[in-house]
């Protein structure tokens, strides 16, 4: 196993972590402000704040995780379909495509939003947390997609099956 691929095997195992950590956090936010809402008469005032930013960051890494796992939503009946070459020339395609969507709109734009959110000084109104640490989450997981994308133009899987 090369050393690329071990490095991709403890993010997996991190970010599949960090996604189940961000999933109770937000469930227990919801579940506090249903509570406080309808048995305790006061709703919670930070609760729907917290569980808005958890699921933008459950969102993005969880479509890297999706896209590294191949259970990402895709239109592939072209691809399934055409015979061992095109398939070939379309997964090189697919994969340079998201590398370079990943690449400049994601991890280029992502840190030009978090550079201008931190330069503006823009914090949420019931949390105060800087909406550029919010934001962070824009470039990190394009990262993550062009490292996948990587991994998928360095040892390509052209019979990929969803999930494997």
């Amino acid at each position: 196993m090369s050393t690329f691929n071990k490095v991709l095997g403890i993010i997996d195992a991190i970010l599949i972590r960090f996604l189940q950590a961000l999933l109770l956090l937000v469930t227990a936010a919801v579940t506090w402000q249903v509570f406080s809402r309808y048995v305790l008469n006061a709703p919670s005032s930070f609760t729907e704040e917290l569980a808005r930013f958890l699921l933008i960051w459950i969102t993005l890494l969880g479509c890297a995780y999706a896209y590294r796992k191949n259970v990402h939503l895709g239109l592939d009946m072209i691809y399934t379909s055409a015979n061992e070459s095109y398939r070939k020339v379309m997964y090189f395609i697919i994969h340079l495509s998201v590398a370079f969507f990943a690449l400049s709109v994601m991890v280029i734009g992502g840190y030009e939003l978090v550079n201008m959110t931190n330069t503006l000084g823009q914090s949420s109104p019931v949390l105060g947390i800087d909406i550029g640490t919010v934001y962070l989450v824009i470039p990190l997981s394009g990262v993550l997609i062009v490292l996948f994308a990587i991994n998928s133009l360095i040892q390509p899987n052209y019979n990929i099956e969803h999930g494997e």
